[in-house]
């Protein structure tokens, strides 16, 4: 999903490996999945310590009130997505087509794109306050993203001499093939595709950028 902006705006605890995180870590992991059976509305605090095997007052307790705490479950999927990201970038070298491969796997990694952490994403969009909290807080994220995605294209549109391709244009595009699968994801949970998903979103780089990505043939359709 279209997610470098600054990551100290996701103010995140850090004090791993303490019995104090790990609690954090399991009511966040709690919140996510409560989003994604009961939406953002119909959380609450008391399901959430339910779901975490915790008092409702160890919730209160370090996360203060349920927007806090809502807060802090999309930020933590938000730096989740941006971390792994930036490393899909980092470990293609200076590659474009690599990195385009490896932010196919990214998005499409099963740990990722869990189907409650895309539920939680979605969440935030479906509901219009929670969106503005969205936009103040990971919309920064979302325009590096697409900002890289821009200029993987330019360097592959260069490199291949592919004059008339707007990178922009193309940019958008590959975006959307990805998040078109979250929707799918969304839809069909665990029984989702992901071979599949990532042969589609392959076939389309392959569409655009045919030096740079063959298509063999089994995978034509």
């Amino acid at each position: 999903m279209a997610r470098s902006a600054t990551l100290a705006k996701l103010p995140l605890r850090r004090n791993a490996g303490t019995v104090s995180s790990r609690t954090e870590q399991a009511i966040l992991k709690a919140t996510i999945r409560t989003i994604a059976r009961h939406s953002l509305s119909g959380t609450t605090i008391q399901l959430v310590a339910q779901a975490a095997k915790v008092a409702a007052g160890t919730v209160i307790l370090r996360f203060q009130n349920k927007d806090a705490l809502l807060a802090a479950a999309m930020q933590s999927v938000a730096l989740e997505f941006e971390q792994a990201r930036r490393a899909a970038i980092q470990g293609a070298g200076d590659s474009a087509s690599a990195a385009l491969n490896a932010l196919i796997d990214m998005s499409l990694d099963p740990v990722v794109s869990d189907p409650a952490k895309v539920a939680v994403w979605y969440a935030f969009w479906g509901e219009a306050r929670a969106r503005q909290m969205y936009m103040e807080r990971i919309s920064a994220l979302d325009h590096a993203y697409q900002q890289d995605l821009e200029r993987l294209c330019r360097e592959l549109i260069v490199a291949g001499g592919y004059a008339r391709l707007n990178a922009e244009a193309v940019a958008i595009g590959f975006a959307g093939i990805l998040e078109w699968q979250w929707q799918e994801i969304l839809v069909s949970g665990p029984d989702f595709d992901r071979d599949n998903a990532r042969r589609v979103a392959r076939a389309y780089l392959a569409g655009t950028f045919p030096h740079e990505f063959p298509l063999h043939e089994e995978h034509r359709s």
